[in-house]
This record gives structure tokens, C-alpha cells and sequence, in this order.
């Protein structure tokens, strides 16, 4: 075992050799980017883009456009309809592909002006349908060039930017999005609409920027050196076969990067909009956001027992049993004597063999939970899965234990308070919206498997390789669906959701949560039981700030205003009011087995985040 806080040693030594920061120039560049962006429409208020919910969205790029394109998606995954201005076949067929869709994106290169006649009858033709459609137009070139683009002052949201430079795409996507605002005026006129001095004001911090870390004052080249190095011993000791790491300050994403393959063939290389099991992740991005929000509508009082909310005699679940006055508090913060796990999947085996009754190889009714490829469960195990909660044995009351089982429960508390079925409540009233489309259950519903990276072989149970079906079998027997695990995303989408919570509850102009719910929350909420925990949330430990680099958790630099959560399939999410920052790592470190935990031995994901902490406490525009 690595002794924690010799890797921080190990590279806060190596930052000797690090050349000077270099990102002093980029920071100019950017601001001086940022500074010429003029918008010219916004009829409707369509810039910043806003409900993400609202219709179809699709994205155009008229020439080059294509780092335009993908740093759209980062706020909103959205297809991409590719249209070639000088050919007329393309015209064609993009023009009948945006036909059905109700709101678009489009970039247009200068260079992309049509030369011939028929080619600039089908550019007008394209600029009409922009103009049927709540759309916004991004200009990459001179504005004196609008004026080829006949009928270009119809689209309800026009943007003009100098260049059509990879930095400029970057940053007018994000604009676009109301990462950035806008300020710029004209300095000459662009045609007949346009006048000399012209530009809208627009909003900017409604959504994360995508950044260097120059701009939060600190050093990229530290950051990348000493990262890189974390990662790359980890992955050199095989503790995982590939990583995600996402690190916002201030609102501003300063590392977005992935490192390694799916699994050790090293065939699939990890991408940045892959999609990982986040395993316990699922507690504080699944459940609690309900949960808070129906604590907010005065729907839920934390201090009345789960069998208030769960009340009918024939689902047996805690009415008239030990459990009948355990309330939601307790329950959610580990501290109600319930059983901290049960295996409830050995029932569905006998001597290493399935019990035929539970199972088929095709879906039937009756049998329609999914547990594998041609694995279907009988549906009626949901109701002996509550039945051994509702059995088990209770510890002492207000001893901190962590347990699963009021999160597997969860779900179906909420369901019976809000109406609507689980799933339908979390991505109606927050995922959609925030434009975390990749946070799903059963994810192999949505996406391509390509996407999604695989957890562990799993030999005993399923007995096979567990790829898009959740890691862990108790979310497993409930069709995948469960507010203790069950729940995948990638780190991008992750991060929206979790900066709502570190904006008190608001992201994209929208308010989600009160400050106050999330304050509650978020606090630890019996520490006279030496209980760390806050409702739902992991916190730092009561004396952290008293103990050694070695004995901390999850590092020393945490604040105790600081919250978050890990998960057993490697992953890792925390969030520090204090220093506004959020820090995600995703990874498959069960593959191929879960006996492999060198991920914790060797303090990976806390060592990242210490030195996030180290750099910020140097910092020369700390203000803390």
C-alpha cells in the first residue's frame, strides 16, 4: 500500500521542473475573443438559449463549424446536420433534415458562400427555413459578408463573429448558450440593417464555461503535469483501465479530460462524453434532488416516519413492523439501525444454480426485468426484495451506519408523494432542462453501446460482462432502476446537476431549489452521534481539519461546508462551497473484478482533488 499523501509529495516536488505558465497569452487571446463577439438579433430573448426541454433542437454547420458543433453538445446533445454551400445536393437534403426540428443552432463560415446561381437560390431556401424556426444563427467572418445571406435579419437570433478560428467556434457556442455574455458593437455597418455602433447586450455565467485555468488563477501547465502524473501511475498499476476527470471553479471548467480505454485490450479508448455506472453516485443525483424539491413544495416533512408516506397494509413494507416509526431523517442519514445491506439475489440461486421459477432467457409476461442479455427476471422478486428489508434486523438506533437499503426504497417513496412514475419526475422536472441528457437508467435504452464503458465480469450472478446493465445487483433485480445505484452519465451531464447544487439550486437561468433546501441538506446534520453526514450527502470528516494528510477524508483541503459522494464502481463526485469548486472522476475500476481496489490504496481520486486545494491555497488571487 502507498501511504496517502506521498503521490502529493511525490509531484508537489516535481512542479519544481515545470516550464513557466505559458497560459498568460491564451487569456488575452480569449478575452479579446469574447470582447468582438456582436450580437446583432435576439428577438424573443432566444440568446441565451434557454428550456432545453422545450421542442426538438438540431445544429447546422454551414462550412467549417464542426468545434462549433461539438462544444454545442456539451450543453445539449443534438444531431448534426452538415451542409456543404457549394454543393447543391447538400443544400438539398440539409435543408429537408432541419425541416424537422423545431429549434436550431447554425454556424456559417464566410467561406462557405455559395458561388453559383442555383446554390445561392438553395442558401435563400436555408435562411427561410432558419426564419420558420425559433433559430440562432452564429456569422464566423466579416459582418460585411451578412449581406450575401439574403434575408439573414429574419432569424430571430443573429451572432457575428470575427474569424472562424477553433477558439472563436469554442467561444461563440458557448455565448450561445449563455456561458458568456456579449457586449460588442459593430465597428463598421454590415448592410442595410446593421448600422455602425450596433450590438445587444446579452447575459453571460448562466451556464459552465469551458475554460483554462489561467482565468481562475491558477497554473494549467502545474495542473496538467500533476494530474496527468496521478493518472498515469494509476493506470500504469492497472487500478483502472481508463478515467474521466472534470474539475469546475467559480462556474468555469478549467480540466475536462479522459485518459485510457474501457477495459485492458486496449481497444475502445475513453472518450469525453462516455457514459460510466456511477454506482452510490446515484444517491445524491437520482433521490435527493426529488427529495429536496418535494421538501421545498412541502410535500415531504423529513421528521414524519417512511411508513407515513408508504401507508397501505397490503404492500407490507414498514407499517406495523420494527421499522414503523423510523423516520426519513434517520433514514437518510444512516443513522436509523436499519441493516446496512442485504444480498437479496442469493435467494434467486441454489447451489450455484438459477432456481428455474425466477428466470427465462426471453422476455415473457411476467418476466420482464432485464438483468443481462437474454436474462429476464419474474417481475414478482420486486415484492421479496421489500419483504427481507421489512424483516431484517435493526441495529441501535442513532449509531451512524451507512446503509443502501432507504435508497433502494426511495423511488417508490417518492413516486406515492409526487404521482408520477420515478424516473419520468427526475428527468422532467431537472435533467432535461439542465441539459443532462446522458443521466439515465438503463442506458442501454438510449444509447449505442459504444458509449457506455463496462463494469465487471460478473461470475457469480449474472455470469457475464456487465455493459450497460448497473453494476450492482440489487438495482439490478429492480430493473435497474433504484436510488442507491442504477443511474449512469457522462461527466459533462454530471456536472450540470451538481453545479446547480453549488449555485444554490439555479443553473441556465432557472431555479431548480431553494438555497435553503440545499443548506439543509447539505449540513451535517447529527454530529452530537459523531455522524458526518448530511441528509443524503457524504461529508468530510467532523475533525478533519485537525487530522493528518494520511487520515482525512477526503483530503485535508476539504472545507466542512464541503459535500459530495464516491461510488463502489470508482467513481468519485465533491463540491466545496468555499472554494466554488466541484470535482468529478469517473472510472471502471471493478473491471474486470471488484476484488481490485487499488483505486482507494493508492488515494487516486482524493489525491486529485487535494491538489486542486494545494494550487488554489497558492494562488496569487486567492481571496479566501
Amino acid at each position: 500500500m502507498i501511504r496517502k499523501g506521498y503521490l502529493a509529495a511525490a509531484f508537489s516536488f516535481l512542479t519544481i521542473f515545470v516550464p513557466p505558465d505559458l497560459g498568460g497569452g491564451e487569456l488575452t487571446l480569449r478575452k479579446e475573443i469574447e470582447s468582438s463577439f456582436v450580437v446583432l438579433l435576439n428577438s424573443n430573448g432566444v440568446i441565451p438559449v434557454t428550456s432545453l426541454e422545450k421542442g426538438s433542437f438540431a445544429i447546422a454547420a454551414v462550412g467549417k463549424a464542426d468545434v462549433f458543433a461539438s462544444r454545442l453538445n456539451d450543453y445539449l446533445q443534438m444531431p448534426v446536420v452538415r451542409i456543404d454551400a457549394h454543393s447543391h445536393e447538400s443544400m438539398e437534403s440539409g435543408i429537408s433534415e432541419l425541416m424537422k426540428y423545431d429549434r436550431i443552432i447554425v454556424g456559417i463560415s464566410a467561406a462557405a458562400l455559395p458561388l453559383n446561381h442555383n446554390n445561392r437560390n438553395m442558401a435563400d431556401e436555408l435562411i427561410q427555413c432558419l426564419g420558420e424556426r425559433e433559430s440562432v444563427a452564429v456569422f464566423f467572418g466579416p459582418p460585411l459578408f451578412l449581406a450575401s445571406w439574403r434575408g439573414i435579419d429574419k432569424i430571430e437570433g443573429l451572432i457575428v463573429a470575427r474569424d472562424d478560428s477553433d477558439m472563436v467556434q469554442d467561444l461563440a457556442a458557448q455565448l450561445v448558450f449563455g456561458a458568456i455574455g456579449a457586449s460588442g458593437t459593430l465597428h463598421e455597418a454590415a448592410g442595410d440593417h446593421f448600422p455602425a455602433g450596433w450590438g445587444i447586450r446579452t447575459a453571460g455565467g448562466l451556464r459552465l464555461k469551458y475554460t483554462i485555468p489561467e482565468e481562475v488563477g491558477l497554473d494549467s501547465r502545474i495542473i496538467n503535469h500533476r494530474v496527468d502524473s496521478i493518472v498515469s501511475h494509476g493506470l500504469d498499476m492497472k487500478a483502472f483501465p481508463g478515467c474521466r476527470v472534470l474539475v469546475a471553479k467559480g462556474g468555469k471548467v478549467i480540466l475536462d479530460r479522459a485518459w485510457g480505454f474501457h477495459t485492458y485490450s486496449g481497444r475502445v479508448a475513453v472518450e469525453k462524453d462516455d457514459i460510466y455506472d456511477l454506482a452510490s453516485i446515484t444517491k445524491i443525483a437520482g433521490p435527493l434532488p426529488l427529495y429536496m424539491q418535494l421538501v421545498d413544495q412541502g410535500a415531504i416533512d423529513l421528521d414524519k416516519p417512511l411508513s407515513y408516506y408508504w401507508e397501505d397494509w397490503r404492500s407490507r413494507l414498514f407499517r406495523r413492523s420494527n421499522k414503523e416509526d423510523l423516520t426519513l431523517i434517520d433514514l437518510l442519514t444512516h443513522q436509523s439501525g436499519i441493516t446496512p445491506w442485504l444480498s437479496a439475489w442469493s435467494q434467486t440461486m441454489r447451489n450455484g444454480n438459477y432456481i428455474r421459477r425466477f428466470f427465462r432467457h426471453e422476455q415473457l409476461d411476467g418476466y420482464t426485468i432485464e438483468l443481462g442479455s437474454h436474462l429476464y427476471l419474474r417481475d414478482s422478486f420486486r415484492k421479496r426484495v421489500y419483504r427481507e428489508i421489512r424483516r431484517s434486523n435493526l441495529l441501535p438506533h442513532g449509531e451512524y451506519r451507512y446503509s443502501c437499503l432507504p435508497f433502494i426504497v426511495s423511488p417508490e417513496v417518492i413516486e406515492r408523494v409526487d404521482g408520477r412514475p420515478y424516473t419520468k419526475a427526475l428527468y422532467e422536472d431537472f435533467y432535461k432542462s439542465l441539459g443532462a441528457v446522458s443521466l439515465r437508467y438503463n442506458p442501454r435504452s438510449h444509447f449505442p453501446c459504444h458509449r457506455i464503458v463496462p463494469t465487471e465480469f460478473d461470475s457469480k450472478f449474472r455470469r457475464m460482462l456487465v455493459h450497460g446493465y448497473v453494476h450492482d445487483e440489487s438495482a439490478a433485480l429492480l430493473d435497474g432502476i433504484s436510488g442507491n445505484a442504477g443511474l449512469f452519465s457522462s461527466a459533462g451531464d454530471l456536472a450540470k446537476l451538481f453545479q446547480m447544487y453549488l449555485n444554490g439550486g439555479e443553473y441556465g437561468g432557472r431555479r431548480y431549489l431553494s438555497q435553503e433546501v440545499i443548506n439543509q441538506f447539505t449540513a451535517v446534520q447529527f454530529p452530537e452521534n459523531n455522524n458526518r453526514r448530511g441528509i443524503g450527502f457524504d461529508k468530510p470528516l467532523l475533525d478533519n481539519n485537525e487530522l493528518s494528510p494520511e487520515r482525512a477524508y477526503p483530503c485535508s483541503g476539504a472545507s466542512s461546508s464541503s459535500f459530495g459522494h464516491s461510488g463502489f464502481t470508482g467513481t468519485f463526485a465533491w463540491m466545496d462551497p468555499e472554494h466554488d469548486l466541484l470535482y468529478i472522476f469517473l472510472s471502471n475500476r471493478v473491471y474486470p473484478s471488484r476484488s481490485n481496489n487499488l483505486i482507494s490504496t493508492l488515494n487516486i481520486r482524493t489525491e486529485i482533488l487535494q491538489l486542486f486545494y494545494d494550487e488554489i491555497l497558492r494562488s496569487p488571487c486567492r481571496t479566501e
